[in-house]
């Protein structure tokens, strides 16, 4: 008899997709409706360089703060890159700097 998986591990929450340009450096905030971990990809479409930070809310009302995590903030970027945050806040934002060429950042939530 296989075991159900889906009742332990239910599917996780939508990722998210944020677009940076030179007026949107900060993303919308980002539910992870719980998940204490998530992958960020950061993907050149336009060769260049951008600095990526993440900040959360320490609770859902409070102000956004940076994450307790040497991997919160990533500086001079210039190419592909992925990698795993723990620890987060339900809310999250994306917030970039020094940014050339064009970038899609995805935000996923894992186990």
């Amino acid at each position: 008899m296989m075991e159900d998986h889906a009742s332990i591990h239910p599917a996780p929450p939508e990722s998210f997709v944020y677009l940076p340009t030179g007026s949107t450096l900060i993303s919308n905030p980002m539910d992870l409706k719980g998940y204490s971990k998530c992958r960020i990809y950061v993907q050149a479409n336009v060769e260049g360089t951008i600095d990526v930070a993440i900040s959360g809310a320490p609770n859902e009302g409070g102000m956004y703060t940076d994450e307790l995590s040497i991997n919160a903030v990533k500086t001079g970027i210039n190419g592909t890159t992925s990698y795993v945050l723990d620890n987060v806040s339900r809310f999250v934002k994306v917030k970039c700097a020094n940014l050339t060429g064009k970038w899609t950042i995805w935000v996923v939530p894992i186990w």
